[in-house]
């Protein structure tokens, strides 16, 4: 799959974005010729962290089949983080990652270092459900839910890339409520008795919902929150007046 060609569209763009995360897609838009399709990194830290706009990651993959996710480190390594590990296992797809460095040795005739390509594939790790550290997109509640509902339910539910926008809880958008029956999941009339793998959606701090958490039983969620590791909580006072919506996934019906 890599080629010069595509290495140098790599090394340009982790570049032009330098101090800044790149990040794209590898994509086959005809037979076997691949190319990096770039997407804007709208992530609050984007000298750390990438996350790839939602409008740019529907448009790359209208232009083919997407076969890999790229981005780029910048002043450190190419070697793959907790994070991207798990962005890995979560998008089934293999990730490529370079590493740009500002060059301040004289003796090198080079504004900029860069690394190989580090190509890591999913090879069936998961994560913890508690104890997590956060991490927008990667690490958070929507992807706990999700993870919660597969390992004890084999029950399958997307990304979900819109909302890996950040913020969008501020907008005038209720993300959660419009995207919840594309995932599967049916609301359930209000007094319903929770059962293990339920989800409720959230309106904590926010314009819109923006958290959700899954009912393990025994009148205990488990859910993940800003910048917090992910645990078990009773569901009662605070939690259960913030929730808004009561669901419960179609095949668990």
């Amino acid at each position: 799959m890599m080629n010069p060609e595509l290495y140098r569209s790599m090394q340009l763009a982790a570049i032009a974005a330098y101090p800044n995360e790149a990040c794209g897609f590898l994509v086959n838009k005809q037979g076997k010729k691949y190319e990096l399709v770039l997407c804007r990194n709208v992530a609050d830290d984007p000298v750390n962290f990438f996350v790839m706009d939602v409008d740019d990651q529907i448009a790359a993959e209208m232009q083919g089949d997407v076969v890999g996710v790229w981005h780029s480190h910048t002043d450190g390594t190419n070697k793959a983080s907790e994070a991207d590990v798990a962005g890995c296992e979560s998008s089934e797809l293999p990730w490529y990652i370079i590493n740009v460095t500002k060059n301040f040795n004289p003796d090198v005739d080079s504004d900029y270092i860069i690394s190989d390509v580090n190509v890591i594939a999913p090879c069936g790790v998961e994560m913890p459900l508690e104890g997590r550290t956060y991490a927008f997109g990667v690490f958070d509640c929507w992807t706990l839910c999700r993870d919660y509902l597969k390992r004890e339910f084999g029950v399958n539910m997307d990304l979900c890339a819109h909302l890996h926008v950040p913020n969008w809880w501020d907008g005038d958008k209720d993300i959660l409520n419009d995207n919840f029956e594309s995932q599967g999941l049916v609301k359930m009339p209000h007094g319903t008795e929770p059962k293990k793998g339920d989800l409720f959606f959230m309106k904590i701090g926010a314009k819109m919902p923006d958290h959700c958490a899954v009912y393990v039983g025994d009148n205990l969620i488990l859910h993940h929150q800003t910048n917090r590791l992910s645990s078990k909580a009773i569901y009662g006072g605070m939690y259960r007046k913030c929730t808004v919506h009561h669901l419960r996934h179609r095949d668990l019906l």
